[in-house]
């Protein structure tokens, strides 16, 4: 199960047309994969299900990030930005509550 869908990324690119929606479907699994390579370190049993709801927010922006980065490097760089500060956030929440570094 992916842990988001192309509507979500669909919402945070601002398209409607389903023109895309095979690549943005490629885009969830490589951003999905990301996450789970990510999690691997904290997780004995990935993909994560069911999905927590922030995994769900991180996994739309890596796919948008993705989607974006093949038409505009420059612009995919606030999805990705996104992500991994939602990534990181989840992680610290999850994993280090209560950890003194």
């Amino acid at each position: 199960m992916a842990y988001s869908t192309t509507a979500q990324v669909k919402e945070v690119l601002g398209i409607t047309e389903t023109t895309w929606d095979t690549e943005i479907t490629a885009c969830i699994n490589d951003a999905d994969a990301r996450i789970d390579n990510k999690l691997r370190n904290y997780e004995s049993t990935l993909p994560l299900s069911p999905v927590p709801a922030q995994v769900s927010i991180i996994s739309k922006y890596f796919a948008a990030s993705l989607f974006r980065e093949r038409r505009d490097p420059v612009g995919a760089k606030a999805f990705v930005e996104t992500a991994l500060a939602y990534l990181s956030e989840y992680i610290n929440e999850k994993y280090f509550v209560g950890v003194t570094r």
